[in-house]
């Protein structure tokens, strides 16, 4: 057995959207994500209700690879959301995303741990800055008042 110390980094952010928690939530699904995330394209999706679920499955193409998404949680009552996303022999991602009623809309927070799994991964944390992380959250909100935006022009 090989024993390494971790190397991760972590994040966390918050978004405000002006619509409820009932319309926001739902958008964080592999399926639902098309409608709202440029470039957003599961590959395969194993899911019972055709939604976002507990022990969720589904797969991207990362640029590091092919990746495997598994839902740990999803609560729309609760709005929680908690995902692990893994590229094999790069690096495993723990994402927990909660959203929240708030005055006049919604808040998202927003919680990514990077974890290494090989010296390309730990070489790619690296590139995990601050800087990164405001550039993601800024697409996150703009895809998003971008989505409603236009759901508003074709009511």
């Amino acid at each position: 057995m090989i024993v390494r110390p971790r190397q991760s980094r972590a994040f966390s952010g918050e978004i405000r959207s002006n619509r409820p928690v009932e319309e926001v939530f739902p958008l964080f699904c592999p399926v639902r994500e098309r409608e709202w995330v440029p470039g957003w394209d599961p590959l395969l999706v194993w899911t019972n209700s055709g939604a976002i679920e507990p022990d969720c499955v589904f797969t991207t193409q990362d640029p590091a690879g092919h990746a495997v998404w598994y839902v740990v949680q999803a609560s729309a009552d609760q709005g929680v959301l908690e995902l692990l996303k893994t590229v094999a022999d790069h690096m495993a991602t723990r994402i927990l995303i909660r959203v929240f009623p708030a005055p006049e809309g919604s808040l998202i927070q927003l919680n990514y741990r990077y974890t290494s799994l090989s010296p390309r991964g730990a070489s790619a944390l690296e590139n995990l800055t601050e800087s990164y992380w405001a550039q993601f959250m800024q697409r996150w909100q703009k895809a998003m008042e971008r989505y409603f935006s236009q759901q508003r022009r074709t009511a």
